[in-house]
C-alpha cells in the first residue's frame, strides 16, 4: 500500500487526486476487451483494506470509469472507509476513456494488433487508429482531474491500467513494462 505512504507526505490541506488502478480481477482472455469480468473476492477484500488505511484522509468524493469491476473497486473503497462516499461513474475514466476518439476504430485496432502494439505507439508518437496523441490525452485529463479535485483533501479517480500508463508517460515520460506494471490500487498521487 505505497499509495497510502505516499499521502501522508502531502500537507493535510492539500488538494490531492488519486488515480488508481480497479482491484484484482480476473485474467482477461487474449482477443476481447474483457469488459465484463468483476473483481474477485481477492480484490474485494484488498479494496476493503485500502479504504480502511485512507480512514484518516479527508476522502471527497470517488470518481470511476462505467466499466463495473472499476464501480465495485469504488464500492469496495468506501464500505472500507467506514462512511458513505459519492460515487460518480465516467465514461472519462474509461468506456471509452479520454485517450479514445473513436471508440469503434479504436476497438478494432486494439483487437487485431493488442495492448502491446497500441502502447508501444502511443509512447513512440506513432498515430493509432481513433486514439488521441499523447499530447492531447495529456491535455484533457490533467484538464478533468483539475476540475474535479476542488476542495483540500482526497478525491480518487478508479480507472485502468493502460489510461494510467498513458497519463504517466505523458507527464514524465515512465515507459512500464511487465517488471513495472502498474499493479492493482496503484497509480498516481497529484497536487492541484
Amino acid at each position: 500500500m505505497k499509495m497510502i505512504e505516499q499521502l501522508k507526505k502531502h500537507p493535510a490541506n492539500s488538494k490531492l487526486a488519486m488515480l488508481i488502478r480497479h482491484a484484482d480481477r480476473e485474467r482477461i482472455p487474449d482477443g476481447e476487451f474483457g469488459n465484463e469480468i468483476p473483481i474477485n473476492e481477492k480484490g474485494k477484500l484488498n479494496a476493503i483494506a485500502f479504504g480502511e488505511k485512507l480512514q484518516g484522509q479527508q476522502v471527497k468524493r470517488i470518481f470511476t470509469s462505467p466499466i463495473y469491476r472499476c464501480i465495485q473497486t469504488a464500492e469496495h473503497i468506501s464500505i472500507g472507509y467506514n462512511k458513505k462516499l459519492e460515487i460518480i461513474s465516467t465514461k472519462s475514466l474509461g468506456d471509452p476513456g479520454l485517450h479514445t476518439e473513436d471508440e469503434l476504430v479504436a476497438g478494432e485496432f486494439y483487437l487485431k494488433y493488442g495492448f502491446d502494439e497500441l502502447y508501444r505507439r502511443f509512447i513512440e508518437g506513432e498515430s493509432i487508429p481513433g486514439v488521441t496523441s499523447p499530447s492531447n490525452y495529456h491535455a484533457a485529463m490533467t484538464k478533468f482531474l483539475k476540475e474535479n479535485t476542488t476542495e483540500p483533501g482526497l478525491t480518487i479517480f478508479v480507472t485502468h491500467d493502460s489510461l494510467i500508463a498513458f497519463y504517466d508517460f505523458c507527464l514524465s515520460g515512465t515507459v512500464y513494462t511487465k517488471e513495472n506494471w502498474v499493479k492493482y490500487l496503484s497509480g498516481l498521487i497529484l497536487n492541484y
